[in-house]
Parts: structure tokens; sequence; C-alpha cells
């Protein structure tokens, strides 16, 4: 007879529903709204202009619990045929309690003109996601000294010899509206439901997340008179998710001046009956054909849990010879290029 260790069934499914929420929340969506294709995959598409760049994020939960995540993006735009190739790769460290999760999506966007200097983009993306969990950064029971109030370096515990992994495959769909003055978009993720349960046994499916997002950008100084450079715009960003129990509602403002953009950011996360508020600093400065980001956002206490403090760095480098150092450059909805 077969003994059914219930107790690690149990452990694994666990980790999966916990794994699974906090990894959703933190990692898959950034505070810099400009990257936005990791929040709408059909923005690889925008004024089908080719790019790529990076982000790396230092997450501080406080107690001694932080993550890093580095995320990797790029698209090429085929101008000719109306359509983008996206690849986004990101990889997730929850270094305390040795979760790490790395994914790539690869996406297709195609534009359609539906109005004047307007464009519908339609897109559809597929995804790989690997999690595992390193038992070496667990601490079990027989490791705990209370006497002396120590933790020894080895467990003899069963289950510190197994190394919980899990792998799925998803799919999505989304669509952008946008112009030079406004973006609207939206995006059906995990379409299919992946079991993203450690225990292939047991189905811990991973809930369709609808995600809706917009953008406004206006030119406050048309004529070139003031205090402001000619080239100077506010970006309004927004974007809401709802995924299973978990909402969360972002808003930025911006104020692009030349080459160089400053601005705030709010974000209110809700979990069941628990919730808590974001706010951060944004910033960008660009040379040529190179984008700087500086993103900061501040820890915070409530009754229910703590919100971490966010530093992301990032660079991104634009191909597109022609749209360098140019009006359309330092605008962020711009349709210059189709």
């Amino acid at each position: 007879m077969i003994k059914v260790n219930y107790t690690y069934r149990f452990l694994l499914f666990g980790l999966s529903l916990f794994f699974s929420t906090l990894t959703y929340a933190q990692a898959s969506f950034p505070v810099s709204p400009s990257v936005a294709q990791k929040i709408n995959p059909s923005s690889h598409g925008l004024n089908l202009t080719s790019k790529a760049g990076v982000m790396f994020s230092s997450i501080n939960y406080g107690d001694g619990l932080s993550a890093e995540n580095n995320y990797l993006y790029g698209n090429m735009s085929f101008r000719e045929q109306n359509f983008s190739i996206g690849v986004d790769v990101n990889s997730f460290s929850l270094n305390q309690l040795g979760l790490k999760e790395n994914s790539m999506r690869l996406s297709y966007a195609y534009n359609f003109r539906i109005g004047i200097d307007t464009y519908f983009i339609g897109g559809l993306d597929v995804a790989v996601t690997a999690q595992v969990i390193d038992p070496n950064a667990l601490i079990f029971g027989d490791q705990i000294n209370e006497q002396l109030g120590t933790i020894v370096g080895n467990s003899i515990d069963p289950l510190a010899t197994i190394k919980p992994s899990t792998n799925y495959f998803e799919i999505g769909a989304s669509g952008v509206v946008y112009n030079e003055k406004f973006m609207a978009g939206i995006h059906l993720a995990h379409l299919n439901s992946p079991n993203i349960s450690f225990n292939k046994e047991a189905e811990v499916e991973k809930e369709m997340a609808i995600i809706l997002n917009g953008a406004v950008e206006l030119d406050v100084n048309p004529y070139g008179r003031g205090i402001l450079p000619q080239n100077s715009y506010f970006f309004g960003n927004v974007y809401g998710v709802l995924h299973g129990e978990t909402t969360r509602f972002f808003a930025s403002q911006e104020l692009q001046m030349n080459n160089l953009s400053l601005g705030f950011m709010q974000s209110m996360i809700n979990f069941g009956e628990n919730s808590a508020m974001e706010m951060g600093i944004l910033s960008t400065i660009s040379f040529e054909s190179f984008l700087f980001k500086f993103n900061y956002t501040f820890a915070s206490k409530s009754k229910e849990f703590n919100v971490p403090s966010i530093v992301e760095l990032g660079l991104r480098f634009n191909f597109d010879r022609f749209t360098r150092n140019t009006r359309g450059y330092y605008k962020r909805l711009s349709t210059n290029n189709l």
C-alpha cells in the first residue's frame, strides 16, 4: 500500500495559494507607467516603433523580508505589414522564502486605422511560467534550538529534501485604441486558467484577470511661451486590475519637459477585506536613443499588512533613428511613425 503524505500535499497547496497571490500583486505590475506593455501587451505596437529595455526592482517588505524583480522586454515592428512582435521576460525572487519565478511572454500586435490619426491595436499573447522553491531557504522545526535561541544549519525533516516546482502555460488577448491625445485598452490574462499548484494532484487555478488601462497626454505649452520648454506635456495614466479576490487601482501624473519627466503615483490594493495605499515618485531622463528611469514607492503600514518600499531602475533603447530627438520622441502618445 502506498502511503499518502498529506502533510506534504497540504504544504504544497498552501504554498501555491500564497505565492500566486504575492507574485501577482508585486511582480506582475510595475510602478512605472513607461512599461505599459507589461500591463497590456498590445502596447508593444504603439506607433510601430522598435525598442528594448530592462527594469530592475528591489522590493523591501520590512521585518527582514525582501524580493527582487528583473524585467527584460523588447519588440520588433514591421511598418509595411502593420504589426509588432514583442517579448517580455520576467524574473522574480522572494529571497527569504526561497521562491523563484521565471516567465517569458511572446505577443503579437496588429495596427488598424479606425479614424483620422486614431488606431486600434489587437493583440494575442502566450506565456510560460516556472516556479521553484529552494528548501535550503526555509526553516524547519528541528533546526530551532529553543534553549539557546539559535538555528542550526541542517534539517533531517523529510520535507527539507524536497524541492517543489511547477510550470504552466497561459494565453491572453488585448486591445488598445489610441491617438495623439488619449489611449484606452483592455487585457484579458490567463484565459485558460492554468493549474499553478506545486502538487499536480491538486487543482489551484490561476483565475482570469481583467486589466483596464488608459492615458491622456496634453500639450501644456503649445505656443512655446513661459518658463516651460516648448516640448512640455502632461501625461496622466491609470490602470485597474480585477483578479479573483485581488483588485488594484493605479494612477500617475507626470510633467514631460523636453528630455526630463517628473511625476507622482498612487495605488490602492485590495485583497479580500484587506486594503492598502501606495504612493511614490516617478522620473525619466532621455539622451539620444536612451531613456533612463528611476521610480520609488514609499513603504507604509496598515493594520492588515505592510506595503513594501520599491526602488525601480530602468533603461530603454529606441531603435528607430528617424524618431530620435524629435517632438514625437519626447511625446509618448505619438502617431508620427505610422
